[in-house]
C-alpha cells in the first residue's frame, strides 16, 4: 500500500464538515440527503451522485427503494434515471445484484470489481447509464438496522475518465460508516416511520417519485 493510498488528515476533517452539514438538515430526509449528495461530489471529485434509502435483506430478498435523490445531472440525464427507476429499478441491475450477494453491514465497490465488462455492457442497465456519458460507478451501501433498513450512495464519472483510487474507496467507506450510524437518529429516516408521520416537504417528495413528477426541484430520481 503506497501512502497515496491512504487517508490525509484534511480528508477526515471534510468528511466530518460534511456530516455536521448533513446533522444540520437531519430533521427532514429531503433535506440531508441532497446536501450529502453535492457534498460528497465535492469531496471525491465527481460529478455526479445519485442515492438514497430502500429495505434490502441480503442475500434473500432484492431490494426495494423507497426514497432515491440525485445531484449533478442534466435534463436528460433525469429523465434517464426516471426511465431507468420506472422500467427496471436497482433489483434487475447488475451491480446491485451483485451486491446482494457480499455480506457486511457497510460494502463499498466498484461496478469494476464486481461486474465484469462482458456483463455490464450487455445490461440493460447500461442501456440507461451510456447517454448520461457517465460509466465509472463507486457504489456504498450502509445496512442501517436489522431489519433490513439500508442506505445507498453511488457515485459515476464519465466515460474515459480516471477510475477510482483505493484512496476514495477509503474516503467514501469512512464518510458512508460515519453518516450510517446517524441514519434513524439525528439524521431522520424515510424507512421508520409511516407516512403519515413524515414532513410536509417528505409527503410531496415521496408523492413525486410515486407519480413520476418533473419537477426541476429535488425530487427522487433512482439510483443507478
Amino acid at each position: 500500500m503506497s501512502k497515496s493510498d491512504l487517508l490525509r488528515i484534511q480528508d477526515v476533517r471534510e468528511a466530518y464538515r460534511l456530516i455536521g452539514d448533513c446533522r444540520d438538515s437531519g430533521a427532514d430526509p429531503a433535506l440531508w440527503q441532497p446536501v450529502m449528495l453535492e457534498g460528497i461530489c465535492r469531496l471525491v471529485g465527481v460529478p455526479v451522485a445519485v442515492g438514497g434509502e430502500g429495505r434490502w435483506v441480503r442475500p434473500h430478498q432484492p431490494v426495494e427503494a423507497i426514497s432515491a435523490f440525485s445531484f449533478g445531472l442534466d435534463a436528460h440525464g433525469i429523465e434517464l434515471l426516471r426511465a431507468y427507476h420506472r422500467d427496471l429499478g436497482p433489483h434487475q441491475d447488475p451491480v446491485y445484484e451483485a451486491l446482494q450477494q457480499i455480506p457486511g453491514r457497510l460494502v463499498t465497490r466498484s461496478r469494476r470489481q464486481i461486474v465484469p465488462d462482458a456483463v455490464w455492457y450487455r445490461s440493460r442497465a447500461w442501456d440507461y447509464e451510456r447517454p448520461t456519458g457517465m460509466d465509472e460507478q463507486l457504489v456504498s451501501v450502509y445496512q442501517v438496522s436489522d431489519d433490513g433498513a439500508v442506505t445507498v450512495l453511488t457515485l459515476h464519472r464519465a466515460a474515459g475518465e480516471r477510475r477510482f483510487s483505493a484512496r476514495e474507496h477509503r474516503l467514501v467507506s469512512f464518510f458512508f460508516a460515519e453518516l450510517g450510524r446517524l441514519i434513524g437518529g439525528a439524521l431522520v429516516s424515510v424507512t421508520e416511520p409511516g407516512p403519515e408521520k413524515l414532513s410536509p416537504r417528505l409527503r410531496q417528495t415521496l408523492a413525486c417519485l410515486l407519480e413520476g413528477a418533473t419537477a426541476k426541484s429535488r425530487w427522487p430520481r433512482g439510483w443507478a
